[in-house]
């Protein structure tokens, strides 16, 4: 029992940690600039609305009998049958995969605007440039 995470540091903190990571500090902003306050607020809430839907599927599911290792592909797949499992984990794994590089990018220009590497230099001397191009 001492290994087990528990409702605090095993899922809200690691869910909070995924909504409130580096696209939603990043991107928010750009977002508020090309659609507007009122269209941002509605985007988050229906993002808020998606994933309280997710998570009470995924309850229902969990409380339908024994768990098995495997995470929640193998509790779609246990609950909803094979087809229906291999689809949810085809678009599952392309999530996590578009997730993953979501983040990584936001990471890289986090650490381009940390450490000022995203300032514009002019060419001093145009006139001895040769080979450049945009």
């Amino acid at each position: 029992d001492g290994n087990k995470f528990g409702t605090l540091f095993g899922v809200f903190l690691p869910c909070l940690q995924n909504i409130l990571g580096v696209i939603l500090f990043i991107r928010v902003p750009w977002i508020v600039g090309q659609a507007g306050v009122l269209v941002t607020t509605s985007i988050i809430f229906l993002c808020v609305f998606t994933t309280t839907m997710t998570t009470l599927s995924m309850s229902a599911l969990a409380t339908n009998g024994k768990i098995p290792g495997g995470g929640p592909y193998a509790i779609v797949t246990q609950a909803l049958g094979p087809e229906l499992g291999g689809a949810v984990g085809v678009l599952f794994y392309l999530g996590t995969t578009v997730a993953a590089t979501m983040y990584i990018l936001g990471g890289v220009e986090a650490a381009y605007a940390s450490f000022d590497l995203l300032t514009y230099t002019p060419i001093e001397n145009a006139e001895n440039c040769e080979n450049v191009t945009v």
